[in-house]
């Protein structure tokens, strides 16, 4: 449990004993701010424990309760008594990591969205497009907010792909992290339609590309509290700040083509990432530009032998689509022929959401002209019709 990503910052301690231990361990010394006891003491013994483990420990500390007895009635007792959580043994660890989560989590992160990062596994591989794509995809499909952020400051693109360049760039907004609250960010963020914000890169060679990782950790942070969605298209550089970028993520998307050189950045990036969120989705690879060179490419099943896993989606080849709607700053699910490339965008779309199905915004219903007009007219009609 302690592996995961979100317990980096967690500074843990252990002891043998039970209640009893924990009781005589903090009469001398500050309880932690968690505290998690394994404990086969009965029901009864159980609850007379918890009043002088209550006076030993300060205020503020979290009770976790490790227990063998899976009983309702126990439950609602501890939980009554002011246990945070009560998990019958044998432990799942993906249980214990929860409940964790949801003492330690600061009540402002409950609100905070989806973290959906791309990176390319070499150059060209069209992880910018991915991006992209992916994030117009999940505003259409779920209708909700979407705010993509370029990354690559030196070379990022996101700004010409939508032909659109939003009124601060992210370096801007990176370097007065502390900042962005709610009325900042809508100043700053471009609006490419009603669910799609931009955050678009300077694009200049002549400042420094790599960025602060503190910085962009907060700057993330503030965004993710006002979108249901923030994708990161990331430079393809392995620093600090981008490695802080996908340890924060919920979801990673490796982009790829079938290429030997492609093939094995690829299998390197999934199995460093994945080690390290043995309690999150596996990272997913998008295999690009498949069919481009039919004769000669890696197929697709030898790609993901090697790789390890499952390709997550495959994107044809299709460059007069993509060039045409890059030329018109458009996303190939505005084009009126691109249904062969838009079908694996919005699976990759739906399963990176973190939600099942398709959504929309509740609209209000629409009366009927006939109904507004003739009322009467149509309840007489409709009497006549039941009868």
């Amino acid at each position: 449990m302690l592996s995961d990503r979100r317990l980096t910052k967690a500074r843990p301690s252990f002891f043998d004993g039970s209640i009893e231990a924990a009781i005589a361990q903090y009469q001398t010394a500050p309880s932690a701010d968690l505290l998690i006891i394994e404990t086969h003491a009965g029901a009864d013994t159980l609850i007379q424990q918890l009043d002088p483990l209550s006076e030993a420990c300060r205020a503020d500390t979290n009770l976790i309760l490790i227990g063998t007895m899976n009983d309702v009635g126990l439950y609602r007792a501890l939980t009554k008594a002011g246990v945070r959580e009560y998990l019958p043994m044998p432990l799942d660890t993906h249980n214990l990591l929860e409940a964790v989560i949801d003492v330690c989590a600061d009540p402002a992160d409950e609100r905070q969205g989806r973290l959906i990062s791309f990176i390319g596994a070499s150059g060209g591989a069209g992880s910018t497009t991915i991006a992209n794509n992916i994030s117009w995809c999940l505003g259409k499909l779920f209708d909700g907010e979407v705010t993509l952020v370029d990354l690559d400051f030196a070379f990022g693109t996101v700004s010409i792909d939508f032909n659109l360049e939003s009124p601060e760039n992210s370096a801007q907004a990176l370097s007065q992290a502390d900042r962005l609250d709610e009325q900042f960010l809508a100043r700053i963020i471009g609006k490419y339609n009603d669910n799609l914000g931009l955050l678009t890169a300077p694009g200049d060679c002549g400042r420094p590309a790599d960025f602060d990782p503190q910085a962009v950790e907060e700057m993330l942070k503030r965004l993710r509290a006002n979108a249901a969605w923030v994708a990161t298209d990331l430079p393809r550089t392995w620093d600090a700040g981008v490695q802080r970028v996908l340890g924060a993520s919920d979801e990673i998307v490796v982009t790829a083509v079938p290429t030997l050189a492609s093939l094995r950045n690829a299998k390197s990036l999934t199995e460093i990432l994945n080690a390290k969120r043995k309690n999150d989705t596996p990272v997913r690879v998008v295999l690009n530009h498949a069919g481009e060179h039919a004769k000669t490419e890696i197929s697709a099943k030898d790609f993901a032998s090697t790789v390890g896993s499952a390709l997550t989606v495959i994107v044809p080849h299709e460059p007069s689509i993509f060039a045409e709607a890059a030329n018109a700053g458009r996303m190939v699910g505005e084009a009126p022929r691109a249904k062969g490339v838009i079908e694996p965008l919005n699976t990759l779309a739906t399963l990176v959401s973190g939600r099942q199905g398709v959504e929309t915004r509740a609209a209000p219903q629409k009366s009927r002209l006939l109904e507004r007009v003739l009322p009467a007219a149509v309840a007489k009609l409709g009497a006549r019709a039941k009868a």
